[in-house]
Formats: structure tokens, C-alpha cells, sequence
């Protein structure tokens, strides 16, 4: 049985795209492709296909929603028609050049609410015997 690295390891790895267990394995056979293992260690990525949705909602709205929150409704800036829409093109298009990165995030968040709730406990001992 592994030790559970810490939050900020484990964060590191996703943004890497990189397996939360072991940090060497991809997450990734393609762009948004998954490996249901890590090549590595073997540990499996994600128990059910929806896994990644809760963290991914709340990482999109800290990093996307919230600054146009702060921004628009708060009157921090006064944009012009213009500006709101090269703002709109590069917010759309960092959110998509940065699913990836969100997704191993994500799937480390997953990764660790599931060992501290013992789901992958009995898989890596079933593995090991």
C-alpha cells in the first residue's frame, strides 16, 4: 500500500497530466482520451465514467466564473463592446486549451477523496495478492 502524497503533490501531478498515485504514468492516450489505468502502477483512474464532473464544475467556476463575477458585477472594470469580446474569445479559449490540465485536477481530487474514503484500499490489496 502506497502513501497518500500530499494535496499539492497531488494537484502538481493532475496538471501535468500525470498519474495521481505514482506521478510518472499519463493520464491521457489522446487529448481527451483517457487510459482507464495508469500504465505504470496500474491503479485505476476513475471508478464511474461521471467521477470528474463535481470537481471539474468547481475548478471552472473558480478559475472562469467567479473573476467575471467579480469583474462585471462589481464594477471593477467598465470594458468596452470590444473588450467584453476578446475577453469572451480568450476566456472560451483558455478553457479549452486547459481541459486537459482541469481534468488531471480533477481526477487528483477524485483520487484523493477515494483513498481517504478507502475505495482504492481494497483494489491495491486485491492487486497485491
Amino acid at each position: 500500500h502506497t502513501e497518500l502524497p500530499p494535496l499539492r503533490t497531488l494537484l502538481a501531478r493532475g496538471c501535468r497530466k500525470r498519474c495521481p498515485q505514482c506521478g510518472e504514468g499519463a493520464i491521457y492516450v489522446r487529448w481527451l482520451t483517457m487510459h482507464t489505468h495508469c500504465p505504470v502502477c496500474g491503479v485505476r483512474y476513475l471508478a464511474n465514467q461521471g467521477d470528474l464532473l463535481g470537481p471539474l464544475f468547481f475548478i471552472d467556476r473558480v478559475c472562469f466564473i467567479i473573476p467575471f463575477i467579480v469583474l462585471f458585477f462589481f464594477r471593477v472594470w467598465y470594458p468596452s463592446v470590444a473588450a467584453c469580446v476578446v475577453v469572451g474569445v480568450v476566456m472560451v479559449g483558455a478553457m479549452i486549451l486547459t481541459m486537459p490540465n482541469r481534468n488531471g485536477v480533477s481526477l487528483a481530487i477524485d483520487y484523493l477523496l477515494r483513498r481517504k474514503q478507502g475505495d482504492l484500499a481494497d483494489a491495491e490489496t486485491k492487486r497485491d495478492l
